[in-house]
């Protein structure tokens, strides 16, 4: 979509649908726009949006998103810092 509010809200739809699973198509995806959306918000949201996937896997989460980081992005970097907490 050419909307980033729609993808932005998209990246929330897919942590509350899968929130605590651990599903590696939901990481996937999300890790898919962290690393390629033209909108920093929506590469925020889905970074942020990793946390809550991996809740329930807690020990996974700083592992998932300990590239992302060290992004040059800041908002990729905030992202990163709310999914691990």
């Amino acid at each position: 979509d050419k909307d980033p509010i729609r993808r932005y809200g998209g990246m929330y739809t897919i942590a509350t649908a899968y929130a605590g699973t651990g599903n590696n198509s939901a990481i996937r995806r999300l890790l898919h726009v962290a690393v390629s959306d033209v909108s920093d918000d929506v590469r925020r949201a889905a970074v942020t949006c990793l946390g809550f996937v991996l809740c329930g896997i807690p020990e996974q989460c700083p592992r998932v998103v300990s590239l992302l980081a060290e992004s040059y992005n800041p908002h990729v970097r905030y992202g990163s810092a709310l999914a691990v907490g």
